[in-house]
């Protein structure tokens, strides 16, 4: 087993950052960064600080995102403070650790 750092990032799916969905822009960077992978997740509901509701009409764009993120601590302490910035005030970040098996 290895032990790593799990990064879950959860916006909503409407909010955009230098012309893109602020997810996508998210998952460019690790990319970027050269990061181990990192994938994205509709949420397909969801309740919280702000009510999140599945709409055919609005493209399910309001709904919430999550971004996971996986790698090793060293690599993940790195990219936290511009995750961060990206990030603002727009979503929730946690960081937990996980064994990858």
């Amino acid at each position: 087993m290895r032990k790593m750092l799990k990064v879950l990032i959860r916006v909503p799916g409407n909010v955009k950052k230098e012309g893109k969905k602020l997810s996508n822009h998210i998952l460019h960077f690790c990319a970027e960064q050269g990061l181990l992978g990192a994938i994205i997740i509709q949420g397909s509901s969801a309740f919280g600080e702000k009510e999140y509701r599945a709409s055919i009409l609005r493209g399910m764009v309001e709904l919430p995102q999550i971004i996971e993120i996986i790698d090793d601590p060293v690599v993940i302490q790195q990219v936290v403070p511009k995750l961060k910035e990206m990030v603002e005030d727009h979503g929730l970040m946690t960081i937990e650790e996980v064994y990858v098996v």
